[in-house]
């Protein structure tokens, strides 16, 4: 099994969004404080003429994109900062001059999505080895099939965390290879990252795809010893499910307890089995 990071994007906060007054200083700019922040140097990250600019939709006007390294920052009216993508190639590119890991030390607390790959040689096509796995909280969201490939998802694609197994099709170098994504955003993506700088690629790659129990026989990890990403969803709208459970649940468990109708430590074990 082979581990590695296959996305990673952060955002670096301006004093303010980007308006419509000279374009050409804009890109400029963005490239000035894209690279600052990355610590990427040289003629083959600073010289202008090595991106093409692209128009991205929702958040963002405009893209820088390397044309070699495929790094790419993005800025436009509406947000207050730059968002830096490093997509498959480009994390590839820095990874081979040690300079991706420390990049994410650096900005974990401003990521914004980081996703964690697993390689595995075998035949197991996709539909197969998302069939074994202990949790099916995640459900099976959906596939995509084409002459390149098989994609098989698992998990909201708007949730914090998500999972995609898919394997390319011959005469692909790659197709030797089941690729196993596990895709954190949001605060997962800047717990995981944070997580990365304390235990190291290996075992944040084995916590990060913990959470979906991949069984099937091809699942054969590098280590024993993996566990959730110390990360809690909190968000201002929970609180009243908070409150309800530590008041009115906690209330008849108490009772249903003191009547003998209920073992609190087998309750707590089945809660804990349903995760």
């Amino acid at each position: 099994m082979f581990y590695s990071i296959d996305y990673f994007a952060w955002t670096i906060p301006t004093e303010k969004p980007f308006d419509d007054g000279m374009f050409f200083d804009n890109q400029k700019l963005v490239l000035t404080i894209a690279l600052s922040s990355t610590g990427l140097r040289g003629d083959i990250h600073e010289n202008l003429e090595n991106y093409t600019l692209e128009k991205v939709p929702k958040n963002y006007q405009f893209r820088l994109r390397h044309k070699v390294l495929d790094t790419c920052y993005s800025w436009g009216k509406l947000n207050a900062h730059v968002l830096v993508e490093f997509a498959g190639k480009a994390c590839n590119n820095l990874d081979a001059s040690d300079e991706l890991l420390p990049i994410i030390h650096a900005h974990a607390s401003r990521a914004s999505r980081i996703d964690f790959a697993i390689d595995i040689e075998c035949d197991t096509p996709p539909e197969e080895f998302i069939a074994d796995r202990t949790n099916k909280s995640f459900k099976s969201n959906g596939h995509k099939d084409s002459p390149t490939g098989s994609t098989r998802y698992i998990g909201g694609r708007t949730s914090e965390r998500m999972a995609r197994v898919y394997r390319y099709n011959p005469p692909h170098p790659r197709s030797r290879f089941l690729r196993v994504e596990a895709e954190y955003k949001g605060g997962a993506a800047k717990a995981s990252a944070k997580h990365l700088s304390e235990v190291g690629l290996l075992q944040t790659c084995l916590d990060a795809h913990q959470p979906f129990g991949w069984t099937h026989r091809a699942w054969q990890p590098d280590s024993s010893s993996a566990s959730k990403i110390p990360y809690t969803s909190y968000k201002p709208a929970d609180a009243s499910t908070v409150r309800w459970l530590y008041d009115s649940v906690a209330t008849a468990a108490r009772k249903a307890a003191k009547k003998g109708i209920l073992d609190l430590d087998e309750w707590i074990k089945f809660i804990k089995s349903e995760q």
